[in-house]
């Protein structure tokens, strides 16, 4: 399986609308991306561990969040790249996003 590291802009939806209350660590955290087939437009949920490039906390209502993906699989080029939207889910959606770029290390 490959690695892949994306730059994304992130925000979480409010409680009211279905998303999470709690606020997501600074740091890091593990959640699922959902994106889209290129071709197919069906979906694919992606492990993904998350890292804010701000150094508060990611809460709900935030504006759009700058924050850092890494995602590992070997189809995951065929479901995001740059300007693909997505869904972020820990245990329903709590937010949604876009690939802004793929970073290489």
């Amino acid at each position: 399986m490959k690695r892949y590291k994306f730059q994304a802009l992130v925000n979480l939806y409010p409680p009211e609308e279905g998303g999470t209350a709690r606020q997501l660590p600074a740091s890091s955290c593990r959640l699922v991306v959902r994106g889209r087939h290129h071709e197919t437009r069906g979906s694919k949920v992606f492990s993904a561990l998350v890292q804010d490039t701000g150094e508060d906390e990611l809460k709900p209502m935030d504006p759009h969040r700058t924050v850092t993906m890494v995602l590992v699989g070997d189809d995951v080029l065929e479901y995001l790249g740059p300007g693909d939207q997505f869904s972020l889910w820990l245990g329903r959606d709590i937010g949604s996003g876009v690939v802004t770029r793929r970073l290489f290390t």
